[in-house]
């Protein structure tokens, strides 16, 4: 499901990797992805690399399915 919406979004990096970057997203997503990766990543740096949870959170949030943020 997250591929499907990474090709919905118009992502245009790899899809078989752990990591999404952010700059292979259209301009729309990208301000989108930078709010979800501070606001709701434990994360202190290394904010242009996505990991496949946060990836998980944006997908959830873009096809508004639920999603349990802990």
């Amino acid at each position: 499901m997250v591929k499907g919406c990474l090709l919905r979004m118009g992502y245009s990096g790899p899809l078989n990797n752990a990591n999404y970057l952010k700059a292979c997203f259209p301009k729309p997503f990208k301000f989108f992805i930078h709010s979800v990766v501070h606001a709701l990543s434990h994360r202190k740096g290394g904010y242009v690399v996505m990991k496949d949870y946060q990836m998980c959170m944006v997908t959830t949030l873009v096809l508004k399915k639920k999603y349990i943020f802990f």
